[in-house]
């Protein structure tokens, strides 16, 4: 059975209207918090650049640890419960199946930083116009801007995400999983924190690529089949 198979199977067996409302909550979530930073009584100026970079930090809170709850739900939780026994019956390549599932929740997350940085955008866009909150205006540059950072971004998270796994499959732990999902939140705030603008340079991107690469394959390697 192709990857492709397996991964309309997983399509028709999620419960995907349970995490949509879960995601659409968690968007509605981070708009609240977006509009709490750009109206707090601080001195601080606002524009469109820093206010996205608040909606970066809200999702990443917000999305990273729910792409660990998917892990921990919809794979760690099979070793937990040794279902995954039940799938390791059927005539087909485990590491296939645990890609799958793997390959699904991610594009589940992309899709949903998609939908939430469209609907931070269009916020923070209607809202400037009317009740001029940010102090410069919209314009092409700034689209560019969002386009780019979000992309950037979805890329970086999905990283993260994935190494929730990683670190989850090490012990067969959901509780693992979402720790280590708070944990590379800080990992990454302390790392945009060190350099000299608050965003991820490509060359960070790139290194956290390798490691999600290199993490994935020692996984799938030597985690994948083993049942403690």
């Amino acid at each position: 059975m192709t990857i492709q198979h397996l991964i309309r199977l997983e399509l028709k067996k999620t419960p995907f209207w349970k995490y949509t409302l879960l995601s659409a909550l968690a968007i509605v979530l981070g708009i609240f918090f977006l509009l709490a930073s750009i109206t707090d009584s601080s001195d601080t100026v606002h524009d469109f650049n820093n206010a996205f970079q608040s909606a970066e930090m809200i999702f990443a809170c917000i999305f990273i640890v729910f792409f660990a709850v998917l892990n921990g739900e919809l794979v760690i939780s099979e070793y937990n419960n040794r279902t995954i026994l039940l799938m390791f019956t059927y005539p087909v390549d485990k590491k296939k199946m645990i890609a799958a599932k793997l390959i699904v929740i991610t594009l589940f997350i992309v899709l949903s930083l998609a939908v939430g940085y469209t609907c931070c955008g269009l916020f923070l866009v209607g809202i400037d116009r009317k009740f001029n909150l940010l102090a410069d205006t919209f314009s092409a540059a700034v689209l560019r801007y969002f386009i780019v950072r979000s992309v950037t971004t979805i890329v970086v998270f999905c990283c993260l995400g994935l190494w929730t796994f990683a670190a989850g499959m090490l012990r067969k732990s959901v509780t693992v999983t979402i720790v280590s999902s708070m944990l590379f939140i800080l990992l990454r705030q302390l790392v945009i924190a060190s350099g000299r603008e608050p965003r991820e340079s490509p060359g960070v991107v790139l290194v956290a690529a390798m490691i999600t690469a290199v993490s994935l394959w020692f996984t799938f390697r030597r985690k994948i089949t083993e049942l403690e």
